[in-house]
């Protein structure tokens, strides 16, 4: 047995093993950087993706499931349907309410929509906080496009509110829905 070529095998395959264990290194170190870079934070929010049958639109930025669970819209504000007088729900539509709730049913009533979540999953009313999205398109930003919700950002539920500004700041030049009037307001 050649010693020279004992060796020369042992060296190879040690640096064989070497090469995978920096591999293996790099790879695990590249994960990290991937698991805890901003993008994937948004990416974890996004983890809280269901889909599910929207029994009816109760108003503009908010819908009732199949199942009875509420959800209230991230990150847009629409003009409100009903009000409180004493202890009592009044109908007394806000100026636009009714479009922007008929804009609703019409996207989402009867139809599976996909919901995701952001950071916060229930609000304070304990409505579930979801994007709604149905055939890809998000509703949410669709109510604002066309002038019938505000942008209304409630950190930490911020994944989509750039989005939200710009096109309440389209609508709102184009004069589009709550904007169609000089001076109106939400």
């Amino acid at each position: 047995m050649n010693p020279t070529a004992t060796t020369s095998r042992r060296v190879a395959g040690l640096r064989r093993h070497a090469r995978s264990a920096l591999w293996l290194a790099a790879g695990a170190l590249l994960y990290a950087a991937w698991t805890h870079a901003p993008w994937a934070y948004r990416a974890a929010g996004s983890a809280g993706v269901e889909e599910a049958l929207v029994s009816r639109a109760i108003d503009g930025d908010t819908i009732e499931l199949a199942d009875g669970e509420r959800v209230r819209y991230i990150g847009i504000d629409t003009p409100e349907l009903y009000r409180r007088s004493g202890s009592e729900w009044v109908y007394r539509p806000q100026p636009h309410a009714e479009q922007a709730w008929t804009f609703n049913r019409r996207a989402v009533e009867g139809r599976t929509v996909r919901l995701e979540s952001d950071v916060e999953r229930r609000d304070r009313f304990q409505r579930r906080l979801a994007y709604v999205y149905r055939d890809g398109r998000l509703v949410n930003a669709d109510l604002v496009e066309q002038g019938l919700a505000s942008a209304m950002t409630i950190p930490p539920n911020t994944q989509h509110a750039d989005l939200f500004r710009r096109l309440e700041r389209e609508a709102r030049d184009a004069g589009r829905g709550l904007w169609a009037t000089e001076g109106a307001s939400p």
